[in-house]
Order: C-alpha cells, then structure tokens, then sequence
C-alpha cells in the first residue's frame, strides 16, 4: 500500500477518512464565529500568511462540500473561507491582534505577573487580488506580550485561557458595535420622522395654497354677487320714500 503524497491537494483528500472530515466539519460549526484564529486552530500568536495559508488548505480539502457528504459541509465552509479572509485583512487582523494581547496581559496579571511588552511590526497581510497574490506590510507596529517570558501562554492551558478570553472580548465589542449601530439606526429614524413630518407639513401648506388658489374665482363672484344684492336694496329704499 503507498503512502499518499501529502503535499498534493489529491494526496490529502485521500489522507483523510470521512469520519475525520465529518469530525472537522463539527469542530468548524462549533467553533466561536468570531475567532478566525480558533476557526483555525492556529496558536494566538502573530501568524504569518503562509501558515494561514497551509491551515486553511489543510482544512479546506477536509471539509470542502465537494469532497465530503455532510449537510453542514457548505456552512462549515463559509465558516473555514471568512476565518482566512479576516486574517488577510490587515484591518481586522490588527484588532483581533489587538485583542489577543489584551486577553494575554489579563490572564498573566490574574496570575500575579509583571506583564513585559514589546514592539514588533505588524505583520503582512495579502493585497486581496487573487491574480497578483502579492502580501502587503502594514504601517505601523503592534505592542505584544513577549511569549518567551511566560511559557504559560504557549502552553495548551493557556491558550485555551487566551481563547477563552478572546471570546468574551469579542463578544463585548460585538454587543457595542450593535448598541452602537442600534443608537445610529434609532437617529437616522428619528432624522427620518422629522424629515417626513416636514415634508407633509410642506405638502399641507402646498394644498392649502392651491386650494385658496382655486378657489379664488368663486370667492370673487360671491362677492361680486354680493355687492349686486347690496345695490339693489338701496335702490328699493330709495324708491319707497
């Protein structure tokens, strides 16, 4: 029996049984939507783009619809696809890298370290053309939690505590951003009642003016009418005495 080649992306499909891809694709579903890093399962670090890279190639090939029969392979896949793209996104990269210091730095003083930061630059991100795949180097530098200087971080404890933590950042920034979006949505509403109350109260002085307008001619007979009676009288009195 030969060994598949494990470098070729047909050698992999074939490394890997379908329990293991049906095994994948539960580990994607259940995985924290908003943590591209456990997504997948790449070390809550600084990442370069070629392990991003291999990471999602690796799993990719796993879960991929057309290689596995799983009603949750095509959401799996979604899943595995918005994970890479966030970390090639120099953008949301930053933030998530921003996070993840913050979540280190409040498991090592919950231990009762002198947290030590340093400055490293950011790390290259792809220009987002498929064709050119080229990598970009962002501006700029990203203050860090030295990883050497507590071994705990690297450890599997603690980077299922840099996990844990990293999720209840994410999802306090994530109910922010809806309070926020949900404040902005309530002004532009509000803007928005004004806005029409004004234009049918523009719309009512309109008719009313057209309507005054129109009915112009008819006021003017009845007056005309009006002063004809009035004449008249006079004359009848006139006549009588």
């Amino acid at each position: 029996m030969t060994t598949p080649d494990l470098e070729t992306d047909a050698g992999l499909d074939k490394y890997f049984s379908q329990s293991e891809k049906h095994m994948e694709i539960d580990r994607v579903m259940a995985s924290f939507k908003l943590d591209p890093f456990g997504i997948l399962e790449l070390p809550y670090g600084i990442p370069d783009q070629k392990s991003i890279k291999m990471a999602y190639r690796k799993k990719s090939l796993k879960i991929h619809p057309d290689k596995v029969d799983h009603p949750n392979a095509q959401e799996a896949f979604a899943k595995l696809k918005k994970a890479e793209s966030d970390l090639a996104d120099a953008t949301q990269l930053q933030l998530l890298l921003d996070l993840i210091q913050e979540a280190k730095v409040d498991i090592l003083k919950e231990k009762g370290e002198k947290v030590k930061m340093t400055a490293k630059p950011m790390p290259t991100t792809t220009s987002g053309d498929k064709a050119a795949d080229t990598t970009v180097q962002p501006a700029g530098s990203l203050s860090v939690v030295d990883d050497d200087l507590y071994p705990y971080l690297t450890s599997e404890q603690g980077q299922r505590d840099i996990q844990a933590r990293l999720k209840q950042l994410l999802i306090e920034l994530e109910l922010r951003r809806r309070r926020l979006m949900k404040r902005d949505m309530e002004t532009e509403g509000a803007e928005a009642r004004k806005v029409e109350l004004a234009a049918k109260e523009r719309k009512r002085k309109a008719d009313e003016q057209k309507e005054w307008e129109n009915s112009r001619e008819t006021r003017v007979n009845s007056w005309r009418d009006f002063q004809k009676k009035g004449t008249k009288k006079k004359k009848v009195k006139k006549s009588t005495t």
